[in-house]
């Protein structure tokens, strides 16, 4: 004989189970729902450029940076999503440097003892994804703005810090913010070029960058609503089918 209590446990482990069932199906709904409006099941890369130029790093000597890019389309319309690489290196500043050896300098019991100031190098490799408002209308010449995150690996080398807790606190893969805007300009139906600028925010670190490339573009842009804007878009394939007819 089943008793009154389990019973009354079995009727709220059933109305529990329903209750998560329910809330996990209308979560799923409300995910697809958001990915749907997002376009995200559209994005495919769109076009390929490589751009150089200049970056002034924190308590660093300013350096070259060569850079790589991918547009993969609209996720709503004006957005676009851009993933992008990019590589450079440099040293420390003299003063930063000659700053430390003067600390460790003054922790030396021995006065007779003399730390040598000596060159940091400092390397760089960034993977970036930023989402960019562009815009729509139609004309070869568009501004752009975004946001986006990235994860710069940083690597240090030098006599000075060689095997210290220093290397291995300089040495990190962290993730920053960034802000982006310029202004591209498509000159050919496959291919553009591209001026931008950028300001990345890492903890302790900061940056800004300026750079100038060229991209190819793999057939016609693709874009999410709108008229397309832009020769080559999707505005273009309008006319160009209205006028076969």
């Amino acid at each position: 004989m089943v008793r009154p209590n389990s019973r009354r446990s079995w009727r709220r482990a059933t109305l529990a189970a329903g209750a998560l069932s329910l809330l996990a199906a209308t979560s799923a709904r409300a995910q697809d729902s958001f990915f749907r409006r997002l376009n995200v099941d559209n994005l495919e890369i769109q076009s390929l450029g490589v751009a150089f130029g200049r970056i002034l790093p924190s308590q660093v000597v300013p350096a070259n940076l060569v850079a790589l890019q991918g547009d993969y389309g609209n996720i709503l319309p004006a957005w676009r999503v851009v993933f992008g690489a990019s590589y450079w290196e440099s040293r420390l500043q003299d003063d930063v440097v000659q700053a430390f050896a003067d600390s460790l300098q003054k922790s030396l019991n021995d006065p007779a003892d003399h730390v040598v100031a000596s060159p940091i190098r400092i390397y760089d490799v960034t993977f970036s994804v930023d989402a960019r408002y562009t815009p729509q209308y139609n004309g070869w010449i568009k501004p752009f703005g975004g946001v986006g995150v990235a994860a710069h690996v940083v690597n240090a080398e030098g006599k000075l810090i060689k095997g210290t807790f220093v290397e291995r606190s300089l040495d990190d893969i962290a993730a920053g913010l960034y802000a982006t805007g310029g202004v591209s300009v498509q000159l050919l139906p496959h291919f553009g070029v591209e001026a931008s600028a950028r300001g990345d925010l890492l903890s302790g670190f900061r940056s800004t960058q300026v750079k100038i490339g060229a991209a190819y573009i793999l057939g016609h842009r693709r874009e999410t609503g709108g008229d397309g804007g832009g020769p080559g878009g999707a505005s273009s394939e309008a006319r160009a089918r209205s006028m076969s007819r």
